[in-house]
């Protein structure tokens, strides 16, 4: 997953020409990519984790991951016109379908081997999001199909329809594992939706107004924590806080999304700028010269001691993201 985002980040900082240097580096980590993940273990899919000399580390097969793969795929095709992405992109959502699926009702497993009684809704999201990016990379049909299919399992299954919110977790029968109200919410997952709707509504044309004006409502009222001014990690489905502590790829994804609804600031006066000052003063510190410290509690203490790389692909997607499409 780390290196699939990897790639997506300078495939995306070199089409923006953000990045100048030769894309035959980036061509040459993405062959790297196919060849030590995708079948390394002789098994169809892509291996989740391989040592330093490529041979494989964890077989297991991993929907989120997958979904990323899918996401590189479609910006590799943006940046080289190569149809070899797309061809293996279907290869993988066929592949997808061959070991996520359960067979006795809608979405997807999470992990292969791994527990079979649960569900969640993030890697949903991910695969959301590749979709789309394919349907825009190759204008087929097909992708936005199968985003479609993503819509009708937000629609039925993920939303609480008394709060407009996304939970993030179930039993194998799509239930939530908690009462209702009591279930974890992530405000940062709630304005991640309410970008990829947006997206999803500018490929197809269809209005989804109701649903992201929910999700934002809810976030923003429930997920900004007052003392410290970033968006809380999480919260339940009555408004409840669940956690103060702050990640920085929350605080990234409420930005993007609230500067296209609220490119002027008019609902929520100076919420962007206040999360962005914010963002910058606890989680990017000049003394890191460009790094990031991941996560912090609500004391707004460091509590992560290393740096992942995964956090760039929130970083550079926001930044990019709100250049082109957020414009007052």
């Amino acid at each position: 997953m780390v290196q699939t985002r990897q790639i997506v980040v300078y495939a995306r900082a070199s089409l923006f020409n953000w990045y100048s240097s030769d894309r035959q580096q980036i061509a040459w980590a993405f062959d790297s990519v196919c060849e030590r993940y995708r079948t390394s273990d002789q098994d169809i899919g892509w291996t989740f984790s391989v040592h330093p000399d490529g041979s494989p580390a964890d077989n297991t097969r991993d929907l989120y991951a997958h979904a990323f793969v899918l996401y590189m795929l479609a910006w590799m095709h943006r940046l080289t016109s190569d149809p070899r992405a797309l061809a293996l992109a279907d290869i993988t959502l066929s592949d997808i379908d061959r070991i996520f699926l359960t067979g006795n009702g809608p979405g997807y497993l999470s992990k292969v081997p791994g527990r079979t009684d649960l569900r969640e809704q993030n890697p949903h999201m991910h695969l959301f999001e590749a979709l789309l990016a394919l349907a825009e990379a190759s204008q087929a049909d097909r992708y936005l199909a199968h985003a479609n299919a993503l819509i009708a399992l937000f629609d039925d299954q993920l939303v609480d329809s008394a709060t407009g919110t996304v939970r993030e977790t179930f039993d194998a029968n799509w239930r939530p594992l908690k009462p209702a109200g009591q279930n974890l919410v992530e405000p940062g997952h709630q304005l991640e939706w309410a970008w990829l709707l947006r997206e999803w509504e500018r490929l197809t044309g269809l209005r989804t107004e109701d649903r992201v004006q929910k999700l934002v409502m809810h976030a923003t009222a429930f997920g900004i924590d007052k003392a410290t001014g970033l968006v809380r990690g999480a919260v339940r489905e009555d408004g409840s806080s669940a956690s103060n502590a702050s990640r920085v790829w929350g605080q990234t994804e409420t930005i993007r999304a609230l500067c296209r609804e609220d490119a002027k600031g008019v609902m929520w006066p100076g919420l962007v700028s206040t999360i962005t000052n914010n963002l910058f003063a606890s989680h990017l510190p000049p003394h890191l010269d460009g790094g990031w410290i991941d996560q912090i509690d609500e004391r707004k203490e460091t509590s992560v001691d290393h740096m992942p790389g995964s956090t760039l692909y929130h970083l550079a997607g926001a930044a990019i993201d709100s250049s082109v499409a957020c414009r007052p």
